[in-house]
C-alpha cells in the first residue's frame, strides 16, 4: 500500500475531509471524534512528513515502527507510539484498512 491507497481507504471509511490550514484548502485525516463534538485530525502534509520515510511500504507493522523525519530544521527518530499515532493505526487495522 502506498500513501494514495491509504488515503483512498481512509476516505472510504469517512476519515478524510477538506479543511483550511491557513494556506488554502488541504486534505485532513480525521483521527478521533470526542463526545463533545471536537475532533483531532492531521493534515496530509504533516502526516507525510512524519511517515514519508516509508514511501510505498505502508503496512501496519511499518507504520507502527520507528520513523526518522525533519521538522523545523531538526531531525527526529521516534516510534508511532511516541508520536501518539499508534492508537489510530490500531483502530485502522481493526477497521480492515491493512491487508496484513
Amino acid at each position: 500500500m502506498n500513501m494514495n491507497q491509504l488515503y483512498l481507504s481512509l476516505n472510504e471509511k469517512g476519515l478524510m475531509f477538506k479543511g483550511d490550514a491557513g494556506q488554502g484548502e488541504v486534505d485532513f485525516i480525521l483521527l478521533e471524534t470526542y463526545e463533545n463534538g471536537n475532533t483531532t485530525s492531521v493534515d496530509v502534509n504533516t502526516f507525510e512528513t512524519l511517515f514519508g520515510d516509508l514511501e510505498g511500504d505502508l503496512t501496519y507493522e511499518a507504520l507502527s515502527g520507528i520513523h526518522t523525519f525533519r521538522l523545523e530544521g531538526m531531525q527526529y527518530t521516534m516510534t508511532a507510539e511516541e508520536m501518539g499515532y499508534q492508537k489510530y493505526f490500531d483502530q485502522w487495522k481493526e477497521m480492515g484498512l491493512f491487508n496484513s
